[in-house]
């Protein structure tokens, strides 16, 4: 075998290794991605809990209450269709009176389409905590999908209510979009990441917004609080790995790291604005899909 031979042989050797450790890389940054994920979900948890205890709350009481009232109601309806039939008007006035006597009838029968109106609405407001928390903490590990960047803020807020609503009144401007193609997970993730840091950053209580629209072939969003700013100096370290001005344990240093790494891995880039002392601007621009425009 010449020295040529052994070259060439040496090289595809070098390339295979290369190869297998891009892909124990890719691995590695999915799992850091999902871990931090499950870091953000457990900061939440408390919140969450809270958010699906208050309509279980009224959704029990409710049909506990309904129990009660046809308990009283179903009674006097099986009489009223079994006198029905008769002409013993008299008889029938009298076993309502018998049946009903201490209870107002009026009011139970009233007060029973609010009560299932409100159960059903505790129901639907479960459904969609619910649903948005399974999109949000499933693991995307396939090579993407169409999605709504609007749907990706709605369920995010869903998520994190409970740690938002107390520190700042949040409001959502949402433009007319287009579709991304990617991984609408791993973009909640970066979104729940922006509105924490904001959260972190009011003293008192503040506000959050959050715009979205479009612009030519990019969709575009912004996440504007009225904390206490970035200092300057700060400014181009924070992406950096495990960069952090948060108290010891209160932050990893990789939020912000990987939020810019799955914004780059969708092909797009995330910048940042920052006025010390009177708030920050983080905006994210993301590719629209087959590089629509609005206009098409």
């Amino acid at each position: 075998m010449s020295a040529m031979d052994e070259s060439a042989g040496a090289l595809r050797e070098k390339e295979r290794e290369l190869e297998v450790l891009r892909e124990q890389m890719k691995s590695l940054q999915a799992q850091l991605i999902q871990s931090e994920k499950m870091a953000g979900l457990g900061t939440l948890a408390a919140g969450v809990a809270h958010e699906l205890n208050n309509p279980i709350g009224f959704v029990k009481n409710n049909l506990i209450s309904l129990r009660e009232y046809l308990a009283v109601l179903l009674p006097v309806l099986s009489e009223s269709l079994a006198f029905a039939e008769t002409d013993q008007g008299e008889e029938l006035r009298r076993c309502f009176g018998d049946i009903a006597a201490g209870e107002d009838l009026a009011f139970l029968i009233e007060d029973v389409e609010p009560l299932l109106k409100d159960a059903i609405e505790g129901g639907v407001r479960l459904e969609q905590i619910v649903d948005g928390l399974k999109r949000f903490a499933r693991h995307d590990d396939t090579d993407g999908e169409l999605f709504d960047l609007n749907q990706c803020v709605q369920d995010t807020l869903k998520v994190g209510w409970n740690e938002l609503k107390y520190k700042a009144k949040v409001h959502h401007e949402a433009g007319r979009l287009l579709p991304l193609h990617g991984r609408p997970g791993e973009i909640s993730q970066v979104i729940l990441n922006l509105l924490l840091n904001a959260v972190q950053a009011i003293p008192e209580f503040g506000e959050i917004n959050i715009d979205t629209l479009c612009r030519g072939d990019e969709v575009v969003l912004r996440i504007t609080d009225n904390g206490e700013g970035i200092p300057a100096e700060n400014l181009d370290k924070l992406f950096r790995p495990f960069f952090t001005t948060k108290a010891k344990g209160k932050g990893s240093g990789l939020g912000l790291s990987i939020s810019h790494g799955i914004i780059e891995d969708h092909g797009g880039r995330i910048d940042v604005e920052s006025d010390f002392g009177k708030g920050s601007t983080f905006t994210l621009y993301l590719p629209v899909y087959k590089e629509q425009s609005l206009e098409s």
